[in-house]
């Protein structure tokens, strides 16, 4: 659905040029975001850390490192955070 974006419009269908701009910052904030938990998962595979809790040191859980491979805590850190 394309939306009108005129300035005759209605308010509820406008969109600013601050919108679209807080949208692209918020998603390349999430990029970002989403890379640096990767490449950190890379760095704890070469370093021979993958699959323990950077907090603890345990064993993070099979089923939530195929959840989320790039996961960093165990479930009791995630919880106590």
């Amino acid at each position: 659905m394309k939306r009108d974006i005129s300035p005759d419009a209605p308010e509820c269908l406008r969109l600013t040029r601050e919108d679209m701009t807080n949208t692209r910052r918020n998603a390349l904030l999430e990029r970002n975001r989403q890379l640096g938990r990767i490449e950190a998962a890379l760095a704890r595979m070469e370093g021979g850390q993958f699959g323990l809790c950077t907090q603890c040191g345990e064993a993070i859980p099979r089923d939530m490192l195929e959840a989320d491979p790039a996961m960093a805590r165990c479930q009791d850190c995630v919880e106590i955070c």
